[in-house]
């Protein structure tokens, strides 16, 4: 059996990553983790080394905007797969994300099954 794809979770509202993590679940295709802020995310691109990162866009300390950066000038994470997930998205973020490295956006409030195929459709 193939070693399932790791997909981290960042996102510092706590029923949301749960939320997420329970639709992600259902499909049992994938090990997953959460951080609650963008700077406990760093540990854990390191240690967990994630194929994909749902990421919010509003946290404390270093924004969803920050973290996709960062990563991106990080050539150790270029494989890694982004797709921003907030309730704060118009037109003009979705571009700024696009443009500092993100792969696709979902907004919330969402229908699971957008989430499940965005997410496989990028791990597939």
């Amino acid at each position: 059996m193939p070693e399932q794809k790791r997909i981290l979770i960042v996102d510092d509202d706590h029923e949301m990553a749960n939320a997420l993590r329970r639709i992600l679940m259902i499909e049992n295709k994938y090990t997953i983790e959460v951080a609650y802020d963008g700077f406990s995310a760093g540990k854990k691109f390191v240690e967990f080394r994630p194929d994909l990162i749902l990421l919010d866009l509003r946290m404390p300390g270093m924004d969803g905007y920050e973290v996709c950066l960062n990563l991106r000038k990080d050539p150790a994470f270029g494989h890694l797969k982004v797709i921003v997930v907030s309730g704060a998205l118009d037109m003009d973020s979705v571009e700024r994300f696009m443009k500092a490295g993100a792969n696709d956006y979902l907004t919330k409030p969402f229908r699971s099954e957008f989430l499940v195929l965005k997410v496989s459709r990028l791990l597939e």
